[in-house]
Formats: C-alpha cells, structure tokens, sequence
C-alpha cells in the first residue's frame, strides 16, 4: 500500500521525522524514530510501504527502539532496476547523524525479499554497514552481483533466513560456496516467502540474528 506522508504522520505518530523525495524519478519515503548511534534501516521487499504490511515494520521499529534505544530508519521500495537506493539512504542517515552529533555510529540493515537482494548487493559499497539481516532473497536473479556483494562484504556479519516453502530454498546450498566465518543461514520450517504462517515473530529474528 502506498501513502502520503500526511496519511503516515496521521496513522503513524511514533515516528519523530517523516519526509520524502525523488530519487531519479522514485519516490522515496522515510521514517526515523530518534535514538542512540547504532541505526537499525529497514527495506521492505518490492513496492513495500516504509510501515509494511498491516504496520508489521511500524510495530518492529517501535519495539527495537524502545527496548534497546537504537535509531531506527524506514524506507519503501519502489521499483528502480537501473540506480541504487541504499545510497540514498545512507546518505540520510549520513545526514541524521551528523544533525545528531553521532561521529562514530554503525548501520544494521534488515531487508525483506528484493529489499534484501538491494542490500546483498550494495552493502559492500558502505563501510557504515556492518550486519545484514536478510529475509528470503530470491537467489536465482541477478545471482553474479549478489555474489560480488558478499564476496566484498567488509561487516562483521551476513544471516540469511529462508521460509522451507520459499522458493530459495533450493538454492541455499550456494551459499555454502562461501567460505566465510562471518555467514550463516537458516530455514524456517513450515514457513513461505512471506512468513506467513507465524511460527516466528520478526522481532525474535531481528533480536537473534542481527543485534546479538
């Protein structure tokens, strides 16, 4: 679902800064709720609303932030096959952080289906990035830059999680190609490319796998 900036600053009051832009013709929206130097930025898979399917990005935002202080960042996903969203939002918090006075600060990148395909293969390009939390990733596209993004990777740490029932599945024996201590992935059991069925709560996902 797509929103207005007056319709998110309505529905979804818990967010300090609200704002958007184009970016080569996209519009990008984002969400920041204020907190400490470590930044928890968050893309929904394609056409994804910066709050997520019925607020579920929202609600995780709000949980993260008060429980353990970080900044978190919300982002939408238009389309765009040709440039490179994650730049954009790196230079926001770039930016944010700068108005905040934070001079050493880390990015945890969580991203869902094609926002975790952008992450894959544009993370290596920000040394800000130091963990990537990556739900079911479609594998099988554009498979030679998401090699060249792990293999550039420069974080501490790359966890991918698959639902049994997604279609990635079958391929994650690919990732065993990469020798790196720093990569793990895990299956969900029972679960498809939407984790839909509820046996996990995104929040334990990104407790587990992305902040310890």
């Amino acid at each position: 679902m797509t929103y207005t900036i007056e319709e998110l600053e309505e529905k979804y009051k818990d967010f300090d800064y609200l704002f958007e832009h184009d970016y080569y013709g996209k519009n990008l929206q984002y969400g920041i709720m204020k907190g400490n130097n470590k930044i928890l930025l968050i893309k929904p898979g394609l056409d994804g609303s910066v709050v997520g399917d019925n607020g579920k990005y929202y609600n995780l935002a709000k949980y993260i932030n008060k429980k353990y202080g970080y900044t978190i960042v919300c982002t939408n996903n238009p389309q765009d096959k040709e440039n490179d969203p994650l730049k954009d939002a790196v230079e926001v918090i770039d930016s944010y952080c700068s108005f905040m006075n934070y001079k050493d600060y880390e990015i945890y990148y969580l991203g869902s289906s094609n926002g975790a395909v952008i992450g894959l293969i544009n993370a290596y390009k920000y040394k800000s990035i130091k963990r990537l939390l990556l739900i079911n990733p479609p594998l099988f596209i554009n498979y030679h830059k998401i090699e060249y993004g792990i293999e550039n990777f420069k974080g501490n740490k790359i966890t991918f999680i698959f639902g049994e029932l997604d279609p990635s599945t079958k391929y994650v024996e690919l990732l065993d190609l990469f020798k790196m201590y720093n990569l793990s992935y895990h299956i969900l059991e029972g679960e498809d490319h939407n984790l839909a069925n509820g046996t996990v709560m995104i929040e334990g996902l990104v407790e587990k796998y992305l902040l310890k």
